[in-house]
């Protein structure tokens, strides 16, 4: 399956992962978060290495969220993201080992949800897509890919364009 793979090569990668994208997260992280500012409860789906929660802290956004939430499935990516939360965060972060498909939280719980270069890495996007939506009572963000056929979906689910980076289309639904 195509997730299985993907979490094997980013256990393989996870220690260059920063290195090599950071400056591609960070143009996608500006773009949307001058339409959707982070607020109350946080899920940054589909992690990685807590690069979004580094940019919060740098733009000053993360210190007054209620509970910033990184989830990821590869172990890796997360035992670097706690190491991160730990030298940022003011106790109002954790990390969590799971898969955006079958999110281990109730609905409704998230004030905002975050999804970068996440659905055009699933086995079953649509899926994940439903579960994003599931637990988050305000705004879901996300960003694929422009070279890959997500975007009508997208539209189809009620999501619209907010933005695009060099690479990626953004989208938000509330």
């Amino acid at each position: 399956m195509k997730g299985q793979a993907i979490r094997e090569r980013y256990e393989k990668t996870c220690e260059s992962y920063d290195e090599l994208y950071r400056g591609e997260q960070y143009e996608k992280y500006f773009i949307a978060l001058k339409v959707v500012k982070p607020r109350g409860i946080v899920l940054d789906a589909g992690c990685g290495t807590a690069l979004l929660a580094e940019f919060l802290k740098a733009w000053e956004l993360l210190d007054s969220l209620d509970l910033y939430v990184c989830l990821d499935y590869s172990g890796c990516m997360l035992g670097i993201a706690e190491w991160k939360l730990r030298n940022i965060c003011g106790g109002n972060c954790t990390a969590v080992l799971g898969d955006v498909e079958n999110l281990p939280f109730r609905r409704g719980v998230f004030d905002v949800t975050y999804a970068f270069t996440v659905i055009d890495l699933l086995d079953n996007p649509l899926r994940g897509l439903r579960e994003m939506v599931r637990v988050t009572r305000g705004e879901v963000v996300v960003s694929t890919l422009k070279r890959l056929p997500y975007k009508d979906m997208l539209l189809n689910m009620g999501f619209k364009v907010i933005g695009e980076s060099s690479k990626d289309l953004i989208f938000k639904v509330k």
